[in-house]
């Protein structure tokens, strides 16, 4: 009886013992996949967030690039009116930009410009309503002093045409919902070290050549011999 009990507990030991591990190896295996789910989870999170980014940053860099290049042609009174930089700024900034009702080059006649707006950084996440872009804005103007506009004894000398220093701005942006707009223009730094931009002259623009065509050569046609047998 002795054996026989022994033997039942060994067996009752055993089957616990069996699952246990089996109990053991099913937490390991739900824990795997609880971890791999999860991983999945924020790699997917990241890949989302990571395109709204991109997304955003995209459209920053255009709406940055082409309101600022519609504000230079603005204020150089270049064919630009109110209601396109309202598609770009808000209101109220328009209402306190100084640099749009100054009329600086109102007086002259500008032959041509050249603009560039380099950005330097872009930051933005993809929960706010808020952005900032560094930027970099060089412009070069060519022109002269409107002549109907000299006063008696004076010269186009006398009233050299204002330069455009290069400034380093830091643009603010608002989402309203529907779209980004530019709130605000800090003014970083003035004249920073930039490459100097230079306005395309059509006068100097090289004219278009025609390309040579080689003129064939002439190979001399062997004469054959004629020998002639007494």
């Amino acid at each position: 009886m002795a054996n026989k009990t022994s033997l039942a507990e060994r067996g009752a030991a055993q089957r616990e013992d069996r699952a246990g591990r089996g109990i053991r190896a099913a937490r390991r295996t739900m824990m795997y996949i609880v971890r791999v789910m999860l991983l999945a989870v924020v790699g997917v999170m990241v890949c989302v967030l990571a395109f709204f980014t991109a997304e955003r940053m995209a459209n920053l860099y255009i709406l940055a690039t082409e309101g600022m290049s519609l504000r230079a042609a603005y204020i150089l009174d270049q064919d630009a009116e109110m209601s396109e930089l309202e598609e770009y700024f808000m209101l109220t900034y328009l209402a306190g930009d100084d640099a749009l009702t100054a009329n600086t080059y109102s007086d002259y006649n500008i032959s041509s410009y050249g603009y560039d707006l380099a950005i330097e950084k872009i930051s933005v996440l993809p929960w706010t309503a808020t952005a900032t872009v560094t930027t970099v804005e060089t412009v070069s103007v060519k022109g002269t002093f409107d002549k109907e506009k000299l006063l008696e004894g004076e010269t186009v000398e006398d009233h050299p045409l204002p330069e455009w220093p290069a400034r380093r701005y830091r643009i603010q942006f608002v989402n309203t919902g529907t779209r980004w707009y530019i709130a605000g223009l800090e003014l970083v730094e003035e004249n920073p070290a930039v490459e100097p931009l230079r306005t395309p002259d059509p006068n100097q623009s090289p004219r278009p050549m025609a390309t040579p065509t080689p003129t064939p050569e002439l190979t001399p046609t062997p004469i054959p011999r004629i020998e002639v047998i007494p």
